[in-house]
């Protein structure tokens, strides 16, 4: 499949129809689990075994700026609760409450020039949650790893640098996170979105707020101030 051949309209409408029958009276995080596993699956179905330079511990492009849906920070604080010891749950917790304070604010280019990294990433540098990491993450797609090493250089520079990027993979993971967008607020879940760090942070500190955001209840304003 290619770009030009795929229709996103139609793709989108059967999945949000699809996401909102399976999440219809439905408040358990089981459920929100799945429905974001079928947004994956989708998008993975359009673009097939289209080849891409992405892979598991490469971090370039993890200077950039990620928003993600909530039930997808719910997942993924959930995923480093169970994994995480106590000393290590509070030694992110505290990486990313640094992240909140000198990031959340600073636009992609601040962010590379600072080489302010997403704070989930292991001293390695690979992501620490790739397994569920979030559907815009999966969909910024490299053909090129060299471009991406060069372009998200910290050097200023007046060279334009560019990366080529799979289109038809971005605009699938796109109109899959619009999708369980729609379907959350078709269903009374609160549907918006927030930074990825702060989004984790907050049902890390406060682990009430799963059941909160289940129960159709909005979360605080403060979290996007």
């Amino acid at each position: 499949m290619d770009y030009e051949s795929w229709h996103v309209e139609r793709f989108s409408a059967e999945l949000t129809a699809k996401l909102v029958a399976a999440l219809a009276g439905v408040r358990d995080a089981a459920a929100l689990a799945l429905a974001v596993t079928e947004c994956a699956a989708a998008a993975e179905a359009v673009c097939g075994a289209r080849p891409m330079a992405c892979a598991a511990g490469c971090p370039h492009c993890c200077v950039l700026n990620v928003a993600i849906l909530l039930p997808e920070a719910m997942i993924m604080a959930e995923w480093l609760r169970e994994r995480l010891s106590p000393s290590e749950l509070a030694a992110v917790q505290k990486s990313l409450a640094v992240h909140r304070s000198w990031a959340r604010w600073m636009d992609d280019e601040e962010r590379i020039i600072k080489s302010m990294a997403c704070p989930l990433l292991d001293a390695a540098g690979s992501c620490s949650l790739h397994p569920v990491r979030p559907l815009a993450c999966r969909g910024v797609t490299s053909l090129d790893s060299n471009s991406c090493r060069q372009a998200f250089s910290p050097i200023i520079t007046d060279e334009v640098r560019l990366v080529p990027v799979d289109l038809l993979r971005k605009a699938a993971y796109d109109a899959a996170f619009t999708a369980l967008a729609e379907a959350l607020r078709f269903n009374g879940l609160d549907d918006r979105s927030i930074e990825l760090g702060s989004g984790v942070l907050a049902f890390l500190e406060r682990p009430e707020r799963r059941e909160q955001f289940l129960n159709g209840e909005k979360l605080p304003d403060l979290l996007w101030q």
